[in-house]
């Protein structure tokens, strides 16, 4: 399998954190259309993972491609086009007047550039994306105000209004109850195949990658230790207690 055939790949990759080693010798390789966990206690470099794919993190050695096209400072804003976010948490001021819409919007000014005007087309997308989180009727609510599971919901259209090919999740579920736990790893599995995407979910949530995935690598202290298919996954780490 050539490289292209990869969304991301990562070779051999040292990365620090505020003078921090937390990637240490990190290699992953996504195929293209794959929805991909990785699992691993707080602190195991999950986060770190992530920022190191939108070239929020500079590595120290080792190569990082996303979508075949290798991440440089020439490359960084171009490659983020191609890559949406899904952050561990995103609030804003519960006072200030920001609707979901115009959080969904947002997703579009990388785009668009943040001082454009709103086109149809940006317009499109973001209703479009409104429409398959089954937010639309929030649109005019103020974000702050949401509960929990509406947030996370907007959060993940703002992502997909940027019309992205991968889609990069921290810690999904967080901050919902069980119920819209399992809600939303059918809505993260719909997302994917609907829009063709290719998929990377970090947590600690067993039941989330579990139920979600079609695979997990094991994560610990800065390296990927193995990978499991989700059954084998549950049932690994329910015997060893993971929770």
């Amino acid at each position: 399998m050539g490289n292209n055939a990869y969304s991301i790949l990562i070779k051999d990759v040292y990365a620090a954190y505020h003078g921090m080693p937390v990637l240490e010798g990190f290699s992953l390789q996504v195929p293209e259309g794959e929805l991909l966990g990785v699992f691993g206690p707080n602190g195991t470099g999950k986060s770190t993972l992530i920022k190191v794919c939108l070239g929020l993190v500079p590595v120290t050695s080792g190569e990082v491609r996303i979508s075949g096209y290798r991440m440089s400072r020439g490359s960084v804003s171009f490659v983020r086009k191609l890559t949406a976010y899904v952050p561990q948490s995103f609030d804003v001021d519960r006072r200030m007047p920001v609707t979901a819409g115009e959080v969904v919007m947002m997703g579009r000014f990388g785009r668009m550039g943040i001082f454009n005007r709103v086109g149809p087309g940006d317009q499109a997308a973001a209703d479009d994306a409104l429409h398959m989180l089954g937010v639309r009727h929030l649109a005019e609510r103020t974000f702050g105000r949401l509960s929990g599971g509406e947030k996370q919901r907007v959060i993940i259209a703002r992502a997909l209004a940027q019309e992205p090919r991968i889609l990069l999740m921290d810690e999904p579920t967080n901050s919902l109850d069980w119920e819209s736990k399992k809600r939303m790893c059918s809505l993260i599995r719909e997302v994917h195949m609907e829009r063709k995407l290719t998929t990377l979910i970090v947590s600690h949530d067993i039941d989330l990658l579990a139920d979600t995935c079609d695979r997990i690598m094991l994560m610990e202290q800065g390296r990927i230790i193995g990978a499991r298919n989700p059954s084998e996954f549950r049932h690994c780490c329910r015997g060893h207690g993971h929770s």
